[in-house]
């Protein structure tokens, strides 16, 4: 099974400080932070990307997919949305997820996630957003296909799309595109009621990326430290793992007063206990430099 670690919760390093730790960590891979200060598409030249893709050959390292849904570089973390009222703040995103894409294809990179839809604007109704998401859709699918990119939608709480259903609704008004696929977010597909090993059953042919951490016994949309919460996550990758998925985990933290190296390294730590992940940490290599 592929292991990455999302580089967000490591937002307070530089970018080849994040690389290092993940990779010391015993990850394969990272998804990388499509915002400042790690890649944020404007900001990189081609000689940052140059020395980016340097970096991560040095340390043996892929990318898993760019995440693009949260971007405090725009307004706020998850607006301007796809449902936006105002067109204007609708274009800030469509023309950003256009820049991922392009940088994806750049890196060699086959997917960039967003957010499911974003929230419902207040005084617009459920089927409004949906006809308003659905429209943007068509605007960044025919760059992905021309570009061989997948975008990826996630389902996300308090967002126009938050379940495995809708996810399918969504899947089939566009036709099954073959550039849009989803992010099977555990914590988040929890806190919408569902038990993510039957929600796998439903999505599983359309899963490009897993999103991976424990969640809190109310179903509030907090992502625990693996292990630390109520889901049976050994059960979860097990059923993955048997039904043929191919594609990355990544490790997925909220902000915390711990120190980012020890969550890399428990994450790490915690899938090698239960047999899911066979490097071991490299505790020695830690140094100074996190």
């Amino acid at each position: 099974m592929k292991f990455a670690f999302n580089t967000r919760i490591l937002r307070f390093h530089t970018l080849s400080d994040a690389i290092d730790l993940v990779a010391k960590a015993g990850f394969c891979a990272l998804e990388l932070m499509a915002d400042r200060p790690h890649a944020f598409p404007e900001d990189l030249t081609a000689e940052k990307l140059s020395a980016l893709n340097e970096c991560l050959s040095e340390r043996k390292l892929k990318v898993s997919n760019l995440d693009a849904g949260t971007v405090t570089s725009l307004v706020e973390p998850h607006n301007p949305s796809w449902v936006d009222e105002d067109w204007q703040k609708r274009e800030q995103r469509i023309r950003y997820t256009l820049d991922c894409i392009r940088l994806a294809a750049a890196m060699g990179v086959a997917q960039v996630s967003t957010q499911g839809g974003g929230p419902i604007p207040p005084g617009t109704t459920h089927g409004e957003s949906w006809r308003l998401f659905v429209a943007t859709m068509h605007r960044v699918l025919p760059l992905a296909r021309k570009l061989g990119v997948q975008l990826l939608i996630q389902p996300s709480p308090e967002m126009l799309i938050e379940t495995s259903d809708q996810l399918l609704e969504l899947l089939a008004e566009l036709d099954h595109h073959e550039s849009l696929r989803v992010t099977f977010d555990v914590v988040h597909l929890y806190c919408a009621g569902e038990d993510p090993v039957n929600a796998w059953d439903k999505l599983k042919d359309y899963v490009s990326l897993v999103r991976l951490s424990d969640a809190a016994e109310d179903r509030s949309h907090v992502h625990v430290q693996l292990g630390e919460g109520v889901l049976e996550l050994p059960i979860f990758l097990s059923k993955i793992q048997h039904s043929g998925y191919q594609g990355f985990v990544v490790i997925q933290r909220d902000g915390s007063e711990q120190r980012a190296d020890k969550i890399v390294y428990g994450a790490a730590t915690y899938l090698q206990d239960i047999g899911f992940m066979t490097r071991q940490p490299d505790y020695c290599l830690l140094g100074n430099n996190v």
